[in-house]
């Protein structure tokens, strides 16, 4: 037990090295995939450099850790042996000359003792194994727990249908204490094309979120043709949904496997159709290689406008019942915007869309629009005719608004 706490400082040391580890390899992985995300903008900035010196302080210190933790488990294999054998030796010494032990009664019990101090050596040692990678096991399990927790309740049994609306009644949500939306109704009939506008962060994602069924409502109630949502089956209602995002994510591949992500249920004639349907089929039958043609890495062969057709046709190659458009025009130029909402133009009628947009655009295609502010939604019966404009202002509320002629009135 002596020989056994003399080293426990350096298992001590070796565990808090492990924790160490964990930490820095968890920040610098965090770092370096944020890092490689944003490379374009850092490099055609010229600052590519911070990044690197960053990432050269954390690797430093994940370095230093590592030394300790090699120190540690190399000083008790090296100090363990000679302790062990000067123990041995003290015992045998006041044993034999000063307790006058018989020399076969001592001899014998040395043995037992040196057998026995092996064998606690090498406990010691995995022991100390053990701590170094200890870190690492419980981070795993807090992360696998926190995602059993965050796991959804897919309770639901009822068979989807869309036939009449969605709707929204006397809904609230909150981000945990901060309040989004309070008491808000919004139908979207089946076939219409509504816009939902507003300034960043009043709920729109959270009013497309809610409807999907991905965030569930403080308050209130979500209906499907007058079905509660909760008891919808949810994986089924997805199936029925199309969902385009600001950012267009195109794989390394081709425009085929782009629309289809590899579904066996798609076929080449579905991807042309939804393509067709897209307005994406004109540039891609000038492809010498047609939907065979490889789009580049993050589709950088293609235009921006280019990129957000394949990924509307993506979103209806499945012939969804419902259309989702998250700021799916932000990035576009004038031309390719207008091209796009004239193909949602087309769309609308013979598919329900619901569309988050800042753009005035959209508005003047749509059917419906919604104006969230103050927690609550306002209706947008016709902007236009209404005599409002899309401004951006200083004032409250911050961003791009409809403003009333004549007035400066902010809707």
């Amino acid at each position: 037990l002596v020989i056994l706490y003399m080293f426990k400082f350096l298992i001590t040391k070796a565990r808090q090295a492990g924790d160490r580890q964990t930490t820095l390899l968890q920040s610098l992985m965090a770092h370096m995939t944020d890092s490689l995300l944003m490379i374009k903008p850092l490099k055609t900035m010229g600052r590519e450099n911070l990044t690197d010196a960053v990432l050269s302080k954390k690797t430093k210190a994940l370095k230093k850790a590592l030394k300790k933790q090699v120190f540690a488990s190399q000083a008790l294999s090296a100090f363990q042996e000679p302790v062990s054998v000067a123990f041995l030796t003290l015992g045998l010494y006041i044993t034999l000359v000063y307790w006058k032990f018989p020399v076969a009664n001592v001899f014998m019990v040395m043995f037992l003792l040196s057998k026995l101090l092996k064998k606690l050596e090498k406990c010691q040692k995995l022991y100390q194994s053990m701590v170094m990678v200890e870190s690492a096991f419980w981070s795993l399990k807090d992360k696998t727990q926190a995602a059993q927790r965050a796991q959804e309740s897919l309770t639901g049994k009822y068979e989807p249908t869309l036939t009449r609306s969605i709707r929204l009644e006397n809904v609230s949500f909150a981000y945990e204490e901060s309040l989004i939306l309070e008491n808000v109704s919004i139908r979207f009939p089946v076939g219409s094309f509504t816009a939902i506008v507003g300034p960043s962060g009043v709920g729109k994602t959270t009013v497309v979120d809610l409807a999907t069924g991905l965030l569930r409502p403080r308050q209130g109630q979500i209906y499907i043709d007058d079905v509660p949502l909760e008891k919808i089956d949810l994986k089924k209602w997805r199936r029925m949904i199309g969902y385009v995002p600001q950012e267009t994510l195109l794989l390394h591949d081709s425009i085929l496997m782009n629309v289809t992500l590899g579904d066996k249920d798609l076929t080449a004639q579905d991807a042309e159709d939804a393509l067709q349907a897209a307005g994406a089929w004109e540039f891609i039958a000038n492809q010498p290689q047609g939907i065979y043609a490889v789009v580049g890495e993050r589709g950088h062969k293609l235009s921006g406008g280019q990129r957000q057709r394949i990924a509307i046709a993506r979103a209806l190659a499945h012939k969804p019942k419902l259309l989702i458009l998250d700021e799916a025009t932000t990035a576009l130029d004038p031309e390719s915007e207008a091209a796009i909402c004239e193909t949602l133009r087309k769309l609308s009628g013979k598919i329900t869309i619901m569309a988050i947009s800042h753009q005035p655009a959209l508005m003047k295609v749509a059917d419906k629009a919604y104006r969230l502010q103050n927690k609550t939604v306002v209706a947008i019966e016709d902007p236009l005719a209404a005599g409002l404009r899309w401004q951006e202002i200083d004032a409250e509320p911050a961003g791009k608004s409809w403003i009333r002629s004549g007035t400066g009135e902010v809707i």
